[in-house]
């Protein structure tokens, strides 16, 4: 399924070809050869409201993931690392993924620009891409809510485990599984006699089964595992900020800094969470469904296919959703940016 919504190339279970220039599209279900359901187009409402969405969504990528970068660069700190790394994934997205998405709303078409081999390389590529992306981008969340939560539970355990070095390395790492986790890509994903880039598991595997176990794998490793750990490690972080052990060593002053900061930590941290769970549970739910439900009528109902538009339309949002959280809750970031304005 390409992640249609952040859409990042999650290989569907349902694969969908354009029929010519006709606007109604054929769900193939692996699960039953036989069960193919003529539905609507693809894209249902208006169209226009769907277009200004991905070109906002790439205008406001495209310069807050590259201002954090800059920034990055021109503070040299290596505790905004993992920052720096999710921008850099964002990216991956808004290059590789929100073109093919505008101009999908803008033909009606699912059909490849490009033929042949070269059209089959991009394919994989392309897909491949933007899908370990989010998968970055959900992990380094993930490394950034460890370390919070070390820094507050383990100060001194924090102090010796995150060293420049470490920190390099856990970055890598988030890269390095991620292209793992996504490594079927470059067998599965291929073109169709359609010219359609979609996933195909054959000959290798049987495609009906494969198909939705890989998806859901996918699913808990890319999506449900990072947001249940960052959902827990946060909700620890703001107990141990209100158990504050060494409150009465403080400075009055110092006490006074110290709670403006843990309440910043605490506001990103809902905000960050939050913003994860806007864009990307609405799809997680409906992509689940689609792979466990045989109810094609309920999947090709106008109500379900607008909500299904709805949520792959918040999805591909979230590659903006990050710079702006980090602009206005990093201190650090924000100078940084009225610098370079100035």
């Amino acid at each position: 399924m390409t992640y249609d919504g952040r859409n990042i190339s999650f290989p569907l279970k349902t694969e969908r070809r354009m029929l010519g220039n006709n606007s109604s599209t054929i769900l193939h279900r692996p699960g039953s050869d036989s069960n193919e359901t003529k539905c609507a187009a693809f894209t249902v409402g208006l169209v226009e409201v769907y277009i200004t969405i991905h070109f906002v969504t790439i205008l406001v990528s495209l310069v807050g993931n590259i201002l954090l970068i800059i920034s990055y660069v021109r503070m040299k700190e290596t505790l905004m690392l993992p920052i720096a790394n999710m921008a850099v994934s964002d990216l991956l997205t808004t290059l590789f993924l929100m073109p093919r998405l505008v101009r999908r709303e803008l033909t009606g078409s699912n059909d490849f620009l490009i033929r042949g081999v070269t059209g089959t390389l991009l394919c994989k590529l392309c897909s491949f891409l933007s899908d370990i992306s989010l998968s970055v981008s959900t992990q380094s969340l993930v490394l950034i809510a460890a370390e919070r939560f070390l820094a507050i539970a383990c100060p001194i355990l924090y102090r010796k485990v995150m060293t420049v070095k470490r920190r390099y390395l856990f970055v890598g790492l988030t890269w390095i599984i991620s292209m793992g986790i996504h490594s079927p890509y470059f067998y599965g994903f291929r073109l169709s006699t359609n010219n359609i880039c979609e996933m195909n598991w054959e000959p290798a595997f049987d495609h009906k089964s494969t198909q939705p176990r890989y998806v859901l794998f996918l699913f808990v490793t890319v999506l449900l595992l990072p947001l249940i750990t960052i959902s827990v490690l946060y909700c620890i972080f703001g107990v141990k900020i209100r158990r504050d052990k060494v409150a009465s060593s403080r400075t009055e002053r110092g006490a006074l800094r110290h709670q403006e900061r843990s309440r910043k930590l605490q506001r990103m941290g809902i905000a960050t969470v939050t913003a994860f769970l806007i864009c990307w549970l609405l799809y997680i739910v409906i992509n689940v469904f689609k792979e466990l439900s045989s109810n094609t009528d309920l999947e090709c109902s106008q109500g379900f296919k607008i909500v299904d538009n709805i949520s792959r339309v918040l999805a591909s949002c979230y590659s903006a959703v990050n710079p702006c959280i980090c602009f206005i809750f990093v201190k650090s970031f924000s100078r940084q940016l009225f610098a370079l304005c100035r």
